[in-house]
């Protein structure tokens, strides 16, 4: 006979499944929008004429800004998330925890400032 042995499951955070919701939006929406962005580059476009002209040309129209733009966030979006949930998983101590999250959160909020800043201030002359 078998023995059974009680496990301790610590219980999901509200936060916990908000994150993994999030997680699963956000991969399906880049699903729709990853074969969108590689599909204009590369294949409508020659990806050697890639560089300032070719970002001139695209961000003439406020379409491809907004795409571009929301690619970028929901890639970030996904990429802290997966960090963040294997973080989670990974380390044990909830001050640490805590900390890389912080850390990471705030790390990404940079690079979307920034990314945000250079998409919608861009001057296309």
């Amino acid at each position: 006979m078998t023995e059974v042995v009680a496990v301790e499951v610590e219980p999901t955070s509200e936060l916990h499944s908000w994150g993994w919701h999030l997680l699963q939006v956000s991969s399906w929406l880049l699903l729709i929008l990853v074969p969108v962005h590689a599909g204009s580059i590369w294949l409508v476009h020659d990806a050697g004429r890639m560089g300032v002209a070719f970002y001139l040309e695209r961000w003439h129209s406020g379409t491809w800004r907004i795409i571009d733009w929301l690619f970028f966030m929901l890639a970030l979006a996904h990429g802290g998330l997966g960090l963040n949930a294997m973080a989670g998983s990974l380390i044990r101590d909830r001050r640490l925890r805590v900390g890389v999250a912080v850390m990471l959160g705030v790390t990404l909020g940079v690079l979307a400032l920034a990314l945000s800043a250079t998409i919608f201030a861009f001057e296309v002359a």
